[in-house]
């Protein structure tokens, strides 16, 4: 059984990971367009995830969203770098 921790901070890095897919196969030819589009998206879950953490009840649960969008931030901005260095 996961934890609350397992599973909110592995359901926000899968949205990461699916975003940098899906945004790097529509800006494939693009560099700056890519980080342009991925930086705009990691915001946007950055602004949902604190939403949920300012929501939460529970400590446990706040905790793992703040966790959560510290990861986001620091995952995303090597994924937005990294992408872009990545010709497909």
């Amino acid at each position: 059984m996961k934890t609350p921790y397992q599973r909110i901070v592995g359901i926000n890095l899968a949205v990461v990971l699916l975003l940098a897919v899906i945004i790097k196969f529509v800006y494939r030819h693009d560099s700056l367009e890519f980080m342009y589009g991925m930086a705009l998206a990691l915001l946007g879950q950055l602004f949902v995830v604190m939403f949920f953490a300012s929501l939460s009840h529970t400590s446990g649960i706040q905790q793992a969203y703040w966790l959560s969008a510290l990861l986001v931030l620091l995952i995303g901005f090597g994924t937005c770098c990294a992408g872009a260095a990545i010709h497909v």
